[in-house]
């Protein structure tokens, strides 16, 4: 995301006037977490990546607090709130398109978002010290040839939708931080911009 990309972002932000779905100690957390940490969110991509940590990105990944771990599931894998602001109620199921498409076609949509939510729970809880193992395995998504065809395209989608989606989200979790840093913050913020 390139910084005429994040501007635009955060001018919907303010455009939109209304309150976020994160509350203001929940946006100061984020704040203080992520502002100037490109390191712990690529640390949390790689988790979430199923990459190999280096001792030092583990380390990372073991001071994450509850607090924090629970801010980046809602950003992740948000789950219903009843009290959230208008046109902020999101799950991973409220994008599956299920009036342009046959229901066959939907199908196949509602089976590639279940893996990936199967998948993302599976990290939640490999991240906060569950099972050391991954029994939904990132590599073993992609397409093959012995696959039955509706099984690759559902694989396929939900690793697709996997890469996108963590990026995204992640990318989010920068710019909130950036949004909402602290006065003192604001002259780093400058030659971040400044720099680029």
């Amino acid at each position: 995301m390139n910084n005429r990309e994040k501007k635009e972002i955060k001018k919907k932000f303010k455009e939109v006037g209304q309150k976020s779905r994160y509350s203001e100690t929940e946006l100061s957390m984020i704040s203080t977490a992520f502002f100037e940490n490109d390191e712990l969110l690529m640390t949390i991509r790689k988790h979430f990546l199923q990459g190999e940590p280096t001792p030092q990105q583990e380390k990372f990944i073991k001071s994450l607090t509850p607090d924090i771990t629970r801010l980046i599931h809602k950003c992740l894998l948000p789950e219903i709130d009843p009290d959230s602001p208008l046109h902020q109620t999101v799950d991973l199921w409220v994008s599956i398109d299920t009036v342009n498409k046959l229901p066959e076609d939907s199908v196949l949509d509602m089976k590639a978002r279940k893996i990936v939510i199967d998948y993302l729970e599976q990290e939640f809880n490999r991240l906060q010290g569950g099972t050391s193992f991954a029994i939904i395995k990132l590599k073993d998504l992609v397409y093959k040839d012995t696959k039955e065809s509706n099984q690759a395209f559902i694989e396929l989608k939900a690793r697709n939708t996997l890469l996108t989606h963590i990026d995204m989200h992640l990318e989010e979790l920068r710019i909130l931080a950036i949004a909402n840093s602290k006065a003192e913050d604001t002259e780093k913020i400058k030659m971040m911009n400044s720099n680029k």
